[in-house]
């Protein structure tokens, strides 16, 4: 199982929420890789974190001496040194000084992301991350955690059955995603390559953009996008989805698929000999002409209690489409 965590630091704008100005913030952030597994899932794996190195300054505006990066293994270790100066094996030692030592340094008005990759498994109620060494459950991470007190705290959790660390890794102000829901969804995830393409503009099927219409690109917009991305991946392969991503910004514990009113409507099967029923036809015609004045684009999430109203928010930038060559 592979988790990737990055660690940057940069001087960003985020509107406040609550009197509309724009403070600066230092904003930071982590890439957590895990163990791969095998040859296809490290060259998968690294790939992303080099692309999530890449993105990290254009569209979070994370200078490049803020980054950390802790990779699956030391293959991994040796490539993304090429990528970026500080590169670690990820192990439960290292995941948990970075984490205590961002609480120790960050200050109330900073920024702090944190983005795991990997493989995990279920253990009872825990969810393990795979890691060099002992693996790590949400227990443990929400622990190490908690004495990361700053303004904007992002942590995307993109490993399988992610949605159990929603829970304790909630706390007042801090945004927590997860690629899946709790206890259903345990096959290897495809958020983490959705996201990085989406970061970097090599997306098959999505771009950055201001998908939910307010007029600012955001961590909501990024959410989207992805979320997007990964639904037209499983589409285009006629896949049944195996994953579900989750936000929770409001602070209760409970994610939410803020995703499903952008969604494309699925294509519905029908019956043969419902197909060739004309009577049928033409009263779905008349349906849609008289649902033609309905607005179906999604209403602004304006409300502080719902889930996906702080991600808009959180500024991101527009992503710039890499040379895959």
């Amino acid at each position: 199982m592979s988790v990737a965590l990055v660690l940057v630091s940069a001087t960003v704008c985020m509107a406040d929420d609550a009197v509309g100005e724009k403070p600066s913030i230092q904003r930071r952030m982590l890439i957590c890789c895990g163990l791969p597994g095998d040859d296809d899932h490290r060259q998968k794996m690294t790939t992303a974190c080099q692309k999530l190195i890449l993105a990290s300054q254009s569209v979070l505006g994370v200078e490049p001496g803020d980054l950390r990066v802790l990779a699956g293994d030391q293959q991994m270790v040796d490539t993304l040194s090429s990528d970026h100066s500080a590169v670690q094996l990820c192990q439960r030692e290292t995941i948990q000084s970075e984490l205590e030592q961002a609480g120790k340094q960050l200050g109330p008005n900073d920024g702090y992301w944190v983005i795991l990759i990997g493989h995990a498994h279920p253990y009872g109620v825990e969810s393990q991350l795979n890691i060099a060494g002992p693996d790590i459950n949400q227990q443990d991470f929400a622990r190490w955690t908690d004495a990361i007190r700053c303004r904007e705290q992002v942590y995307w959790m993109t490993q399988p059955i992610s949605g159990f660390w929603i829970k304790p890794l909630a706390r007042e102000g801090r945004i927590v995603i997860s690629a899946t829901e709790a206890d259903l969804e345990f096959t290897g995830t495809e958020m983490p390559y959705a996201l990085a393409d989406v970061m970097t503009g090599d997306a098959e099927n999505q771009v950055l953009e201001d998908i939910d219409g307010d007029s600012v690109l955001s961590l909501l917009d990024l959410y989207l996008a992805t979320n997007l991305e990964v639904a037209s991946r499983f589409r285009a392969i006629d896949r049944l989805q195996t994953e579900h991503g989750q936000l929770d910004d409001n602070g209760d514990g409970r994610g939410s698929e803020v995703q499903e009113p952008y969604l494309p409507a699925k294509p519905e099967e029908t019956d043969d000999e419902e197909a060739d029923d004309e009577d049928a036809e033409a009263e779905d015609a008349e349906a849609q002409v008289k649902d033609a004045t309905v607005i179906t684009k999604p209403a602004l999430i304006e409300s502080r209690n719902l889930d996906g109203y702080r991600s808009r928010f959180v500024p991101v930038s527009a992503a710039q489409a890499t040379d895959s060559n």
